[in-house]
């Protein structure tokens, strides 16, 4: 996947930070898709506890290959089956505040047969993740931009990342 969508860079929103350390932070390597039904609408996960929205998606296992990491999170946390049509390109995070180098790779997907049931993990059961189906791209795109007023870092660099990835499947 050779188009990057966008460069994250939390010194960039705050050159204060300390950033010399960079190459010993952890890399994490993730996938998200742009998922969308035969009506056009557009899947996010909605954090009910926290009022935010994301991508569906999520970490790869060690060894785990892109589109094996993408099927399965998209199974585990919407419940779907889907066929990716397009490569979005990635999203580059350098999250100085956790000291992670976050790489997302984006894909464009479309439902495949009817939605299943989420099986989630405890950590997204806590943090009340459901599944809400938005009726255009500009929609989710609104709904994820909630999330870059959020009080935490991490879910306002989610917010900028999943908008941008959103804007590039138009």
């Amino acid at each position: 996947m050779d188009k990057t969508i966008l460069v994250l860079d939390q010194h960039e929103l705050d050159p204060t930070v300390d950033t010399s350390d960079r190459d010993g932070y952890s890399v994490r390597t993730a996938v998200r898709a742009v998922l969308v039904d035969q009506t056009g609408y557009i899947a996010l996960m909605h954090s009910v506890k926290h009022n935010y929205y994301k991508l569906p998606g999520g970490g790869v296992d060690k060894d785990e290959q892109l589109l094996d990491a993408l099927a399965r999170e998209l199974l585990e946390e919407t419940g779907c089956r889907a066929i990716v049509t397009d490569e979005l390109g990635t999203v580059l995070e350098w999250r100085d505040f956790s000291h992670l180098k976050q790489i997302s790779y984006a894909y464009k997907a479309v439902l495949q047969g009817e939605p299943g049931d989420p099986c989630m993990t405890e950590s997204e059961i806590e943090e009340g993740f459901v599944l809400e189906w938005t009726k255009s791209l500009d929609e989710a795109i609104e709904k994820v931009e909630i999330g870059a007023t959020h009080i935490a870092k991490s879910i306002k660099f989610m917010s900028r990342r999943d908008a941008e990835i959103l804007r590039s499947s138009k």
